[in-house]
């Protein structure tokens, strides 16, 4: 909205508080002020007011190409209004990026001096609330703006000016125009960087929490209005970055689904349904815009690789990076672009990049905050070398102040002109050093939550496509055809502060990540790979989609937590269904062979070794693995020996074949006896002695008598 627009409103809006404040302090059984601030209150509720919106405007014009515009004005107020006129004024060229931000900055700075266009639309009245797009206007622009120059920006001024039943009411827009004389010989190279991706918005068990992802891939929607435009013929080269995770929750949603919001029972959703329909679209959709222009995939779920690289796992970072790029390839049936990856922003050091290196990222996508630019008025190229050598690994560095302005509010409520605003910011990057000979380039990275309209992306992309001080090219060649510069200088990469370590995912939360992923890696070694969850997907599946950026804010923490605890209910729902037998056990002799009997009444066959411990019972260190059958009792003979007489307890664990993970656990008493048998001969054995010694050893003496 303008400085005219504004100050209306303003006025407006002040005029009616003041009025509703006087009230309390005024009345009285007696006066007849209140009826009167009423009816000024409401007077001026009724007072016209007026919006002016750009509807389209020319990307560049010259001697041979006119100004073409065209504005749509709306009527905010509760009257209507008549008699409306339309006057263009072009501003003070603008020189550079800094005027350029002042100007955006304070608006009515750039009201129009030169007078340059001024006509009645054909429509007599505009009724309240209603718009009215006003015809289209093409004037040529006064000669010589861009005289002894390549081109010019120059600011232009829309004002509306309409009559009402309380008097006159205006409003105003200020736009850019770009004038350019002669052809650009060495354009600037630009590349923007479009984000695919979207929080997923399935639970573990497959079902859909909420159906607003329809909406977003709805062509009006934001995913889907992209994927529209980019798949159209001809589209400009941005640059997607998509998310395999996003892509196969839209295809989940193509065929039948299940929606179950919080608190209410699971809905079936036939793929019939409208919604399934618009995920359909935007499958088709992105599969077209992919073929013509491959993609690059961020990791699977946009995977928080910084604080993975951190805590040690840089294994399960390039795991992330692979499984997004192959599941991308297998669902759009493009291979995507390699040598880009665009990480999650947080504590990017040199063990991250090395670590996307060994994924054959040779260019990585980081934000000026962990490159700073070196101190100049001139705009930097986006390319940093991030090593020595003839071929080092590179970074692209988003241009600040484009990227922020691809969020900036008015991207929504004024698209076109917007858009505009961002083209002729490029337009003055490349005025700085018109057509040099140094190849020179910007990248446009919005924030990986990036969420334009239909109408400002559209704008954005059509006119970034037909700028010819522009060339828009993919993001990885970029890196390729332009080098860091114009300053010299080496480009040191930033120290990791506390608050990018803060902002990743939280170590205790990693931790208990690997825990459970240890845990699966013993599961799968007694159970096999063909195991999975009741409901279908992989427990592997569950665990990248914990690992996810997504779940850096504590409030949603919990949704990741619930992939983690998916995993191990599932692990823990096949363990549970194993049991020991407890059948006493005697062993007659030092040593011997008992049975253990374990109970499978799982549907799993399920190998497993056992381990026995007793404090007065030799014991092997385990079994050999065995193999549990499902619904049946196995019983196996393990080699022991006892050290005294008596019952013992034997401490009976059922362990995973890598012998990490306790599946069941029981006791059994062993009666052992030996000791006692020995004692019965011993003793019976000296018992034997002394009645032979009787028998013979008395008789001796009465012999020689």
């Amino acid at each position: 909205m303008t400085g005219a627009r504004g100050a209306t409103r303003a006025l407006a809006a002040l005029a009616v508080a003041v009025a509703l404040t006087a009230l309390p302090a005024i009345a009285g059984p007696t006066s007849g002020l209140p009826a009167a601030a009423a009816a000024a209150a409401a007077a001026q509720q009724a007072a016209p007011a007026l919006e002016v919106v750009l509807t389209s405007v020319s990307t560049v014009v010259s001697r041979k190409i006119p100004l073409d515009y065209r504005v749509t004005v709306r009527n905010l107020g509760r009257v209507p209004v008549g008699g409306l006129v339309v006057r263009a004024r072009l501003g003070e060229p603008v020189d550079t990026r800094s005027e350029l931000a002042g100007l955006l900055a304070t608006p009515s700075a750039a009201t129009g001096t030169q007078p340059l266009d001024e006509f009645r639309p054909a429509v007599a009245a505009i009724a309240p609330g209603a718009s009215e797009r006003l015809e289209r206007r093409r004037v040529a622009l006064p000669q010589g703006l861009a005289d002894q120059r390549a081109g010019v920006v120059v600011p232009l001024t829309v004002v509306a000016e309409a009559t009402g039943a309380t008097g006159p009411v205006s409003a105003s827009l200020t736009t850019f125009v770009v004038d350019l004389p002669a052809r650009a010989i060495q354009p600037l190279r630009a590349a923007l960087l479009v984000p695919v991706r979207e929080p997923t918005h399935r639970d573990p068990a497959g079902d859909f929490v909420d159906d607003k992802l329809a909406e977003l891939l709805a062509p009006t929607g934001s995913l889907g209005a992209v994927a529209t435009e980019l798949a159209r013929r001809g589209a400009p080269e941005a640059t997607m970055v998509v998310d395999a995770m996003l892509v196969e929750d839209a295809t989940a949603m193509v065929g039948g689904w299940r929606l179950h919001e919080r608190g209410k029972r699971a809905t079936p959703i036939p793929p019939g349904d409208p919604r399934s329909g618009r995920a359909d679209q935007f499958i088709q959709s992105l599969k077209k815009a992919a073929s013509g222009h491959p993609p690059a995939a961020f990791a699977y779920g946009n995977a928080d690789l910084p604080a993975l690289v951190r805590a040690g796992t840089g294994g399960r970072a390039e795991d992330a990076v692979r499984v997004g790029r192959d599941l991308l390839r297998d669902h759009l049936g493009t291979a995507p672009d390699e040598s880009l990856a665009w990480p999650v922003d947080g504590a990017v050091d040199g063990a991250l990049l090395q670590t996307l290196e060994q994924t054959r990222s040779d260019v990585v996508v980081l934000g000026q905050r962990h490159l700073p630019a070196p101190p100049t008025t001139t705009t930097q190229n986006a390319t940093v070398d991030l090593g020595a050598g003839p071929d080092p690994q590179r970074a692209l560095v988003g241009d600040a102040e484009l990227s922020a302005a691809l969020v900036d509010p008015r991207a929504a409520s004024a698209p076109v002109e917007w858009a505009q605003r961002i083209l002729a910011e490029t337009a003055v990057a490349w005025l700085e050093r018109p057509n040099s000979a140094d190849p020179r380039g910007v990248l446009l990275a919005p924030p990986q939550t990036w969420r334009p309209t239909g109408t400002f992306f559209r704008s954005l992309v059509r006119g970034l496509g037909a700028a010819p001080w522009l060339r828009l090219q993919q993001a990885g060649t970029l890196a390729d055809d332009v080098p860091q510069g114009p300053e010299e200088g080496e480009r040191r990469l930033a120290t990791v502060t506390a608050a990018d370590i803060a902002a990743g995912l939280p170590s205790a939360y990693l931790t208990r990540l690997e825990q459970t992923r240890s845990q699966l890696l013993s599961f799968r070694r007694a159970v096999g790979n063909d195991v999975g969850p009741a409901s279908g997907g992989s427990f592997e599946h569950d665990l990248l989609v914990a690992e996810s950026s997504d779940w850096r804010p504590a409030n949603i923490r919990g949704r990741g937590r619930g992939f983690v605890r998916a995993v191990t209910q599932g692990i823990h729902s096949v363990y549970r269904r194993i049991e020991v037998g407890t059948t006493p056990v005697t062993l007659t002799a030092r040593r011997g062979k008992i049975p253990i009997t374990v109970a499978n009444t799982s549907e799993e066959r399920v190998t497993v070794v056992l381990r026995l411990t007793s404090p007065k019972v030799d014991l092997p260190a385990a079994s050999d693995p065995f193999v549990l059958e499902p619904g049946r009792r196995t019983t196996q003979l393990l080699q022991v020996g006892t050290r005294a007489t008596g019952t013992f307890p034997i401490q009976v664990e059922v362990l995973t074949p890598d012998r990490r993970e306790a599946i069941a656990a029981g006791e059994i008493r062993l009666s052992s006896t030996a000791f006692n048998r020995v004692a019965l001969a011993l003793t019976g054995g000296a018992a034997g002695v002394l009645l032979l010694w009787w028998r013979f050893g008395r008789r001796r003496p009465g012999t020689e008598g």
